[in-house]
């Protein structure tokens, strides 16, 4: 073999290691989970839900969490909503947390809860809830609706 050929063969084998080098990096980047962003900078994540819980009985369940913990997290108001045809709503209830307890944790980073309204087995049910969580004098709320259910 001359001296032409061993350099190439060479060039090629130093191609192949510097790309067999290169592919570990590139694979261990892509198996590295992107930072997810946060619903704020107190709330990590948020949920709500209409359960029907049966002789038409609802219950709105919420969870919340926070970046780290909090002085205050939870649900600060619950509104429930009701319909016949699932169009048209009226206004039922509200829920506070100074006044219904169980809708804010103090010194927590979960929390997790819900309120229960006796309405009427066939009819709609969704909540408007707001979410709260709060360290040092500050803090964030969020405001949504939740799905809707058929009580039963």
């Amino acid at each position: 073999m001359n001296m032409r050929n061993r350099f190439k063969i060479f060039r090629l084998v130093a191609i192949v290691m510097v790309l067999v080098l290169a592919m570990p990096m590139s694979v261990s980047a892509a198996v590295i989970e992107p930072v997810q962003p946060c619903a704020s900078y107190y709330l990590d994540s948020y949920n709500a839900f209409v359960y029907p819980a049966g002789s038409g009985k609802v219950q709105v369940w919420f969870s919340v969490t926070g970046v780290n913990y909090m002085d205050e997290l939870g649900a600060l108001t619950i509104q429930l909503y009701e319909s016949t045809d699932n169009s048209t709503w009226e206004w039922v209830d509200a829920y506070t947390h100074d006044r219904t307890s169980g809708m804010l944790s103090y010194d927590d980073i979960y929390h997790s809860g819900h309120v229960e309204y006796q309405g009427v087995a066939g009819r709609y049910y969704k909540a408007y809830v707001c979410i709260w969580g709060g360290k040092d004098g500050d803090g964030d709320t969020r405001y949504f609706w939740t799905s809707t259910k058929l009580a039963t």
